[in-house]
């Protein structure tokens, strides 16, 4: 993950909001692994934020996306990350 590349787009804080949501953001990134997603990183980068849900919460976001997207919704993702910005919220 690029921290200096985060921190030039979000500022210096998101550095600090990481490292304090660190365990939040470990969690996560496991749920990411179990629907095999592929680009992580990136999807860490874009939308870190998104990273910081309860893991419950956010499996639940994942699943949603599922349900929109069908079974090839991590392929459709990872075309269009775009699609990120809405579950973010």
């Amino acid at each position: 993950i690029n921290l200096e590349n985060m921190k030039e787009i979000y500022g210096e804080g998101i550095i600090k909001v990481i490292i304090d949501n660190e365990e939040l953001i470990k969690e996560n990134v496991k749920t990411l692994e179990k629907y095999k997603f592929n680009d992580i990183e990136d999807i860490i980068e874009r939308y870190p934020t998104l990273l910081m849900n309860f893991p419950k919460q956010f499996e639940e976001k994942i699943k949603k996306l599922k349900k929109i997207y069908g079974e090839d919704f991590v392929n459709i993702i990872e075309n269009d990350m775009s699609i990120l910005e809405n579950v973010e919220k």
